[in-house]
């Protein structure tokens, strides 16, 4: 008959059971007997003895050499400039605002020296022909009118006496005796009275012609008195340089028509048509330095007003009619200059 196992034991437990238990409490017996046996310090022991060990000589390893440089070209930057300066007005410049200022105060006396100094170093042509024209209306206050303005120094007044003509007041301020009685509003010499004062100019007058612009401008001195148009020669036959003014004529008659029988010039009146001088002639004169001799050129009227701006003349210097009267009184012969310029 076969054992029951599982009966129970004195103990109340089965015998597998008690089996189990006891395998179980001896294992930790042994796992604990094990940790307490490894976790025992143990005391130090002296290292063994160790050979010695040869030093190693030193070994001189020189220096990596430098790697060569590479130059990479840079570009140079220029440096930055510096600002601009404000640009400032130039003398001629504050010669032109002084005299626009004296003009609109109608200081004309100082209005007439700053504009002049100004029409020496303006260029700009508008600019220019503003300057003159304030510089022309000026000529007719201080110049061309019969009274004085105090600070006038280009003017002063004569006390007639008794004998006195025009013609012989006028040598010795270098004008014309048309001009002297124009200014004075004197009808002719018999209206001229002694014991009483009278304007004159302190001349001469002198102009400068620039072929380049067509135009003839006035001088007294060194302010500027107006202009005029003119024609000049064809093919730029009109002759430049430096000239005094010569023979003074009226109603001039022309040497001009070539007779092609005979081959020399034949005189034309100054009431036929086909004379193209106009109402007035004057004749260039060289220097006196040059030999003082008259030239074949001259400044004359014209017949054909629609030549002025042009070259047609056969050299002369042309001018509307009415312009070339008013230049015949400012002119004296051997005294006034007359300047021929390219440009």
């Amino acid at each position: 008959m076969a054992r029951n196992l599982w009966r129970p034991s004195r103990f109340g437990l089965p015998a597998p059971v008690i089996g189990i238990v006891a395998a179980i409490v001896v294992l930790l017996i042994v796992v604990v007997l094990w940790v307490r046996g490894g976790c025992r310090q143990t005391a130090p022991q002296a290292p063994p003895d160790v050979p010695d060990i040869p030093a190693v000589p030193e070994v001189s390893i020189p220096p990596a050499p430098e790697p060569e440089s590479i130059t990479t070209p840079i570009e140079e930057i220029p440096p930055t400039p510096p600002p601009a300066p404000a640009v400032q007005p130039s003398i001629y410049q504050k010669y032109w605002e002084a005299g626009r200022d004296a003009f609109d105060r109608a200081d004309y006396v100082n209005a007439r020296k700053q504009l002049s100094q100004a029409l020496k170093g303006i260029k700009d042509k508008a600019n220019r022909k503003m300057i003159q024209v304030q510089l022309t209306t000026i000529s007719n206050e201080l110049t061309f009118s019969s009274h004085i303005t105090p600070g006038d120094t280009t003017v002063e007044s004569y006390h007639v006496k008794s004998g006195d003509l025009p013609s012989a007041i006028v040598k010795k301020y270098n004008i014309t005796p048309e001009l002297f009685l124009k200014i004075n509003n004197i009808p002719n010499d018999r209206s001229m009275r002694a014991d009483r004062s009278y304007k004159v100019i302190k001349g001469p007058f002198d102009i400068i012609i620039y072929k380049k612009n067509f135009q003839l401008d006035v001088f007294l001195g060194d302010y500027y008195i107006r202009s005029f148009a003119i024609g000049l020669g064809r093919d730029n036959s009109t002759p430049t340089g430096a000239f005094v003014a010569g023979d003074k004529l009226v109603n001039p008659g022309w040497w001009g028509v070539v007779d092609e029988s005979t081959g020399r010039r034949v005189y034309v009146p100054h009431e036929d048509p086909k004379n193209p001088l106009g109402n007035h002639w004057i004749s260039l004169r060289h220097l006196a330095t040059d030999g003082g001799k008259q030239t074949d050129y001259g400044i004359h009227g014209t017949n054909e007003p629609q030549t002025i701006g042009k070259q047609a003349s056969h050299g002369c210097i042309r001018m509307r009619n009415e312009d070339v009267s008013e230049l015949f009184d400012l002119l004296v012969t051997g005294k006034s200059r007359i300047t021929v310029i390219a440009d």
